[in-house]
């Protein structure tokens, strides 16, 4: 299991006494000992901390063909390709475009890694040990109830990478074109930062040149 990294100066780990409780789980659901808890816009969202691979700010993003809604592009990270979700737009709510201090929560997924995009990491907190409830939100995501308040769980392994054959999608009506989705994503974007998601974007490419087992993925530094 790839170790959690560590980030210098963010939010302190939540105590073993602030529990998460589920509060809904679909059937086939992983069910996690500890969650990574992390928002967009004011809504909380947590995934399993074994999934966990790296936190990294949101490079330049390439859009991708054939591919639903809520994937707003992909960036080369160490050579693999790594797809960009954005949880607003998989839980069926609008868009939420992108800004220069955002993150990218990057999971593994079936042995690849998968990103969400997030604008807070709020931390680490353990799950109760209670029965779930089979009723989704969303495909790949459930409700529970953290310390703090309701969160949406997603599981990465659940989220659909190629688009509805139909041209058609639960999260909206005709979809947008792959690279019309990417420019609403960054729509707020001037070219300052632009120019600085693609040097973060070069960066990331170019950590495929380290010698394999000289770093790990938790150790990536945004």
């Amino acid at each position: 299991m790839v170790s959690r990294p560590s980030w210098p100066g963010g939010p302190a780990m939540i105590s073993a006494e602030r529990r998460a409780t589920p509060i809904s789980e679909p059937p086939h659901f992983e069910v996690a000992e500890e969650c990574v808890v992390f928002a967009l816009c004011a809504q909380t969202y947590a995934v399993a901390a074994d999934r966990l691979l790296s936190c990294l700010s949101l490079p330049r993003l390439t859009a991708l063909d054939d591919t639903p809604p809520y994937l707003m592009g992909a960036f080369d990270l160490r050579g693999v390709l790594a797809p960009v979700v954005s949880p607003a737009v998989l839980g069926g709510a609008p868009l939420q475009p992108a800004a220069s201090s955002d993150l990218l929560i990057v999971l593994e997924a079936e042995g690849d890694p998968l990103a969400l995009h997030a604008d807070t990491l709020l931390g680490i907190e353990p799950l109760c040990a209670q029965p779930w409830e089979r009723r989704s939100v969303s495909a790949g995501t459930l409700q529970i109830r953290l310390s703090g308040g309701r969160a949406q769980f997603i599981d990465p392994s659940l989220i659909a990478l190629v688009a509805d054959p139909q041209g058609l999608s639960d999260h909206g009506s005709a979809a947008q074109s792959a690279d019309e989705r990417l420019l609403d994503f960054e729509r707020e974007l001037d070219a300052s930062a632009l120019a600085l998601l693609e040097r973060r974007a070069e960066r990331y490419r170019s950590l495929a040149r380290v010698v394999r087992g000289r770093r790990r993925w938790g150790e990536v530094s945004a």
